[in-house]
């Protein structure tokens, strides 16, 4: 009797063991939500999980960035992982997109059954197509299916309609199967993703006419996945369906893909280690075809394994790790499909031999008695920083160094230099540098304001350049420092581009919308201790007279977290009673309250005014510094000089309203040249000159502009 109650109770264990679950829910507290750097859920929205991933839908007043409501899906976890992912909406050819208007759990996954949210709306363009999507996680399935219907009650036929979704895959870097990064007009079974942590994916197994699968069509500049178009004759309706896949790498991925689908391949296996037979763990693999082509990305074990599905044909595999070489190339050819095979030999690689300085070394948030020194190598390691010959040790071993030298002497001017320690790479030393430290009663100094670097590096460095040959006392840059805040790459570029600038005036960043809040810009600059969710978002400081105020428009332009706005309103205001005898009061955020700029049609007057404008009325601020537009512009209205300086680096705008239809209050405005914002400071006066140094000749190339001096504007404030 025992040994039959054993056994049942051991056969029950085991079909209870098999039993995969999943759950639909609302959120209801914080520790409910995602973890991650790309994470945009709140209470109020929606979960689907089972014991593989885990997706948010935001919740109908919770959605950003260019979607127009809410109803979407917002992050996207493999279970263990971390949010790595931006947005993805409903979308019927940019940037037309569902409007949804009711959302509600059709299923909480109990009982195994699948974790079921339905949305409904209406497309935005045409009210009378009504839309519903319904989001399905089945049990023990590493993708959401997403489902969404369009029904024709306009009264007419409609001749042709995309059927897809808007994209934007966050701090993972987009990848087309067959094209690898380079993300292009074609047909293919996955759009991917792969980010530090996670990769991404869509696919589809919607059947043509034919009934064959369908190929997923990748448009636009987003990497927008479609699905197919078509017509709907009134009073009809059609169905789309897709996947979206979440894992550890692109291999699996594409091997969740291929079983999805049904598509035959063979499973390569493979090992990385160093020189030394040490096996390296969580290092990225890239995957190259016989046409040298990236066919897919891996991501080693514990133990320094990978894998990936492929077809038949001749791959290679070599190490993709910052600092890394790859001694032996291991290769193999598959001829069996579907089989299983190995690459001929290890993959064996070691760091290089000689470090690099990447980044810097750089200055910020400098004091009458300190200032930090930053700086990025190429490998791991230890560094110092010689002042005027005094050592200052980091002896952290890593790529990104934050070094505090305090207790100099206010008003000083002295020189350093960095050197890199050996370790894992030989070490080497900058060249030398020099820096001065203001004074805590200083009457004079001299700094400099830009910004919109963005895209070209090489204009950037030009204006950069410029720059520093006015040995500004320090730097601040208005917002959009580089393309994709996300993407490690583009900081790379910024930090060339400004070498010789921030290498002798500290650097002050501000929040542009292509910062995306992104940690490698929190991570890559020190600034005096502010506001906001990361205690840098906003932040404000004094030097000699003046005292500057650093925003984040975003939080209600690109966020729309008016809760937010309201915390950073309080703290502006606070701040701005804290230093209302301040002698000058200078503002600096990213996107203007006006522009008479038409490059990308008419832009309306920013919702920021309503929070921001009384208070700079209010507390007297005399200048307020933006970008965003890629023009110079300044406006006066109360007495506050409005600025916008967006000519650093990104493509300029050469369009403006007719004159007649300009806000009345602009006092000018200029186009087509790259330029800088030069602030003489003195006691009782403060002298601004804008130069222009380049002129733009072509806006879609790199070096599409020639050097040439030009005084775009010039004007004085005083004060007795």
């Amino acid at each position: 009797m025992k040994r039959k109650i054993l056994i049942s109770l051991l056969v029950f264990v085991l079909i209870f063991s098999t039993l995969a679950f999943g759950e639909a829910f609302r959120v209801t507290s914080e520790d409910q939500l995602f973890k991650g750097p790309e994470v945009s859920g709140k209470i109020g929205d929606y979960v689907l999980k089972n014991d593989r991933v885990a997706f948010l839908v935001g919740d109908l007043h919770n959605f950003h960035g260019y979607m127009k409501s809410g109803g979407n899906v917002l992050d996207a976890i493999y279970i263990g992982g971390k949010d790595e992912f931006d947005e993805v909406h409903t979308y019927f050819g940019w940037p037309k997109q569902a409007i949804y208007e009711n959302i509600k759990i059709v299923s909480d996954g109990s009982g195994n059954s699948p974790s079921i949210l339905e949305l409904k709306g209406h497309h935005s363009d045409i009210p009378g197509v009504k839309i519903k999507t319904r989001y399905i996680l089945e049990p023990g399935k590493d993708y959401l299916k997403m489902v969404t219907t369009l029904s024709n009650n306009t009264g007419k036929d409609i001749e042709k309609i995309i059927l897809g979704d808007a994209v934007f895959f966050g701090y993972a870097r987009p990848f087309t199967f067959g094209l690898g990064y380079k993300v292009n007009k074609i047909d293919t079974v996955l759009l991917g993703a792969q980010g530090n942590n996670v990769a991404y994916g869509f696919s589809t197994l919607q059947k043509d006419e034919n009934g064959n699968i369908r190929k997923i069509h990748i448009s636009y500049i987003f990497s927008d996945p479609e699905i197919m178009t078509v017509p709907i004759k009134n009073g009809e309706s059609v169905t789309y369906e897709r996947l979206f896949f979440v894992e550890r790498d692109i291999s699996k991925v594409l091997k969740d893909v291929f079983d999805a689908r049904g598509e035959k391949y063979a499973l390569v296996k493979g090992i990385v280690k160093k020189n030394d037979g040490t096996p390296i763990k969580n290092a990225r693999v890239n995957i190259y075809d016989e046409n040298k082509t990236l066919y897919s990305v891996s991501v080693t074990d514990k133990n320094g394994n990978f894998s990936f599905p492929a077809l038949k044909g001749k791959y290679t595999a070599d190490i993709d790790v910052e600092g890394m070489i790859s001694i032996s190339s291991p290769s193999v050819t598959v001829s069996k499909i579907p089989g299983k095979d190995a690459f001929d030999n290890e993959l064996i690689a070691k760091y290089v031999s000689e470090n690099k300085i990447l980044w810097g070394p750089y200055l910020s948030d400098v004091t009458p008695d300190s200032v930090y020194v930053n700086w990025k190598t190429l490998v791991p390691a230890k560094g110092e920083v010689i002042v005027n010959g005094k050592r200052y040790q980091d002896t952290s071993v890593s790529q990104l160094h934050h070094l505090k030298i305090s207790g100099l002497s206010e008003g000083g001017r002295y020189t350093y230099k960095l050197k890199i320690e050996d370790g894992d790479a030989k070490g080497l030393e900058s060249e030398e540098y020099s820096f001065m430290l203001p004074k805590k009663n200083m009457k004079e100094f001299r700094f400099v304001v830009y910004g919109d670097t963005r895209t070209y590096n090489k204009r950037h460095r030009f204006v950069a350049d410029k720059i520093a040959e006015e040995h500004p006392t320090f730097v601040i840059h208005t917002g959009d420092l580089v393309m994709d805040g996300r993407i490690k790459s583009d900081w790379n570029g910024f930090f060339w581009a400004i070498k010789n600038l921030a290498a002798i005036s500290p650097f002050y960043p501000v929040l542009g919308n292509h910062e995306y809040n992104s940690e490698y810009y929190f991570n890559s600059f020190v600034t005096p201790k502010g506001g906001g969710e990361y205690n840098e978002q906003y932040y404000s400081f004094d030097y000699g007279p003046v005292h500057f105020i650093v925003l984040d428009a975003d939080i209600l332009l690109m966020q729309k977290d008016i809760k937010g706005m309201e915390e950073e309103t309080k703290w502006l205001e606070e701040d701005l009673k804290a230093h209302k005898d301040a002698k000058w009061k200078f503002v600096f955020f990213h996107e203007p309250f006006w522009t008479n700029c038409t490059e990308y049609g008419v832009v309306p007057e920013s919702p920021t005014v309503k929070y921001w404008k009384p208070l700079f009325e209010k507390y007297g601020v005399d200048i307020v510094f933006n970008s965003h537009h890629h023009l110079y512009e300044r406006f006066e209205d109360y007495k506050i000089q409005y600025v916008t300086t967006g000519g650093g680096g990104a493509p300029l705008y050469v369009h403006l309203k007719k004159p007649e239809d300009r806000y009345p209050f602009t006092v000018l405005d200029s186009v087509g040249y790259h330029h800088y914002v030069l602030v003489d400071v003195t006691e009782n006066q403060i002298k601004v000159v804008v130069k222009g140094v380049a002129k733009q000749t072509d806006k879609k190339k790199e070096d599409g502009f020639i050097p040439e001096d030009k005084l775009l504007d010039s004007f004085k404030l005083n004060k007795f």
